[in-house]
C-alpha cells in the first residue's frame, strides 16, 4: 500500500497544472515529478529493514508487527515530517538546477545574472536547511535519525540531477510540484499506522492518534484499500488526460477498460477462506489480493501487446504504450471488483 502516495501526488500536480492554464505535456512532467518526490521518503523502509534484521539477530521474534515495532523508530521518524519535506523540496530544486546550470542556454548564450543569482540563493537555502535540519533530528532525536535524513536528502539530490535531464519542467514548477509529493506523503500514512510526527525535530507531535475508517477491524483495513484504490484511480484518471495520445487507445480512461478484468470477482470465496485480516495482519490482504489483481493486469496487458508484423507498424511505441496501459488498468479494475466482491461476502458471512 506504497503507491498511493504517488498517485495522488501525480493527481494533485497534473490537475494542479492543467488548472493554472498548462499544456499536457508540462501537467505530466509535473505530475512525474510529484510522483518521484512522493515516492522517496518510503526509501527509508531499506534502513528500517536492516534495522530489524540486526534486532533479529539479537533474539527479536519474526513477524509483522514486531518488525514494524522495531522499524518505526526508523521509518517516518525521519523522513515524513514536514520540516523534512521542506527541506528535500529546496534540496531537489537545487539539484535540478545545478544540473542544468552545467549546460548552456539555448543558442549557446550564457544564462542571465538573475537567474544565476536564484540558482546560487537556492542552492545556499537547500545547504543552510539540510544542515539545521541534521543537526536538529542528531540533537534532539537520535543519531541514527540524523543519519537516515542524510541519506534521504542524498537520494533527494540524486534524484533530482536525473530528474532535470528527463523532464522538461520550469524551475517554479519543478519545485512546486516535487513540494505537492513530499509534503503530501505523510498525510496518507494516517490511515494504516500512526501519523509520522509532522514537526520533528522542531515541534511537539501535534497528531497521534491513526484515522480509523471502520470500528469493524476487518472492514478497516478494507476501508484503507479502497482509499488506496481511490488515489490510484486518480492518478489513472489524471494521466489519461495528459497522455492517453500517446497511447493508441486515446485520451479516454473507458477506452483502456478490458472485460476480463472481471475475473477479479473470483476473489470473492477469500473472505470465507483466509483469516480476517486486520491492521496488524493486512499482509493477509495485501499479500493475496494484489497479486491476484497483478496476475489479471499482466495476463491483459501481454495478450494485448502487437506482435508479428504489428511491432513494425509506423505507430508500434503507441500500439505498445497502450498494452501497457490497458493491462494497468485491468489490474486496478481487477483489484477494485476484488476488493468489492471480498467486502459483499465478509458482510453477508
Amino acid at each position: 500500500m506504497f503507491v498511493g502516495h504517488e498517485f495522488l501526488a501525480f493527481a494533485l500536480a497534473g490537475w494542479g497544472a492543467l488548472g493554472v492554464g498548462r499544456d499536457d505535456r508540462t501537467a505530466l512532467n509535473a505530475g512525474v515529478v510529484a510522483a518521484v518526490a512522493a515516492l522517496l521518503p518510503d526509501f527509508d523502509v531499506g534502513y528500517a529493514a536492516a534495522t530489524y534484521a540486526v534486532a533479529v539477530a539479537g533474539g527479536t521474534p519474526l513477524g509483522w508487527e514486531t518488525f514494524w515495532g522495531v522499524a518505526n523508530a526508523t521509518h517516518r521518524v525521519a523522513t515524513h515530517p514536514l520540516p523534512t519535506g521542506v527541506v528535500a523540496t529546496l534540496v531537489l530544486g537545487a539539484a535540478v538546477a545545478g544540473s542544468r546550470g552545467q549546460r548552456s542556454a539555448p543558442g549557446g548564450r550564457s544564462r542571465p545574472r538573475s537567474e544565476r543569482i536564484a540558482r546560487v540563493a537556492l542552492a545556499g537555502s537547500a545547504v543552510v536547511g539540510s544542515a539545521v535540519l541534521l543537526w536538529g533530528f542528531r540533537t534532539v532525536v537520535s543519531p541514527a535519525a540524523a543519519a537516515v535524513a542524510g541519506g534521504f536528502l542524498a537520494c533527494v539530490a540524486v534524484a533530482g540531477w536525473l530528474l532535470a535531464t528527463r523532464t522538461a519542467l520550469s524551475l517554479s514548477g519543478t519545485i512546486a510540484a516535487a513540494g505537492v509529493g513530499f509534503l503530501s506523503h505523510p498525510f496518507g500514512d494516517t490511515l494504516l499506522a500512526a501519523p509520522p510526527p509532522l514537526l520533528s525535530p522542531f515541534g511537539p507531535p501535534v497528531w497521534t492518534g491513526r484515522v480509523s475508517l471502520a470500528a469493524d477491524p476487518t472492514l478497516d483495513i478494507v476501508s484503507v484499500l479502497f482509499a488506496e484504490l481511490a488515489a490510484v484511480w486518480a492518478g489513472l484518471v489524471v494521466f489519461s488526460r495528459v497522455a492517453g495520445h500517446r497511447t493508441d487507445i486515446g485520451g479516454r480512461l473507458r477506452d483502456a477498460l478490458d472485460r476480463r478484468a472481471g475475473v477479479g470477482l473470483a476473489y470473492a470465496p477469500a473472505a470465507g477462506l483466509l483469516p480476517r485480516p486486520t491492521i496488524v495482519d493486512a499482509h493477509v490482504l495485501g499479500a493475496t489480493i494484489v497479486p491476484f489483481a497483478a496476475v489479471v493486469g499482466v495476463w491483459v496487458g501481454y495478450t494485448s501487446f502487437p506482435r508479428g508484423v504489428a511491432v513494425a507498424h509506423a505507430d508500434a511505441d503507441a500500439r505498445r504504450t497502450g498494452a501497457v496501459y490497458t493491462g494497468v488498468v485491468a489490474g486496478v479494475t481487477a483489484l477494485t471488483l476484488a476488493s468489492v466482491a471480498y467486502t459483499v461476502v465478509y458482510a453477508l458471512v
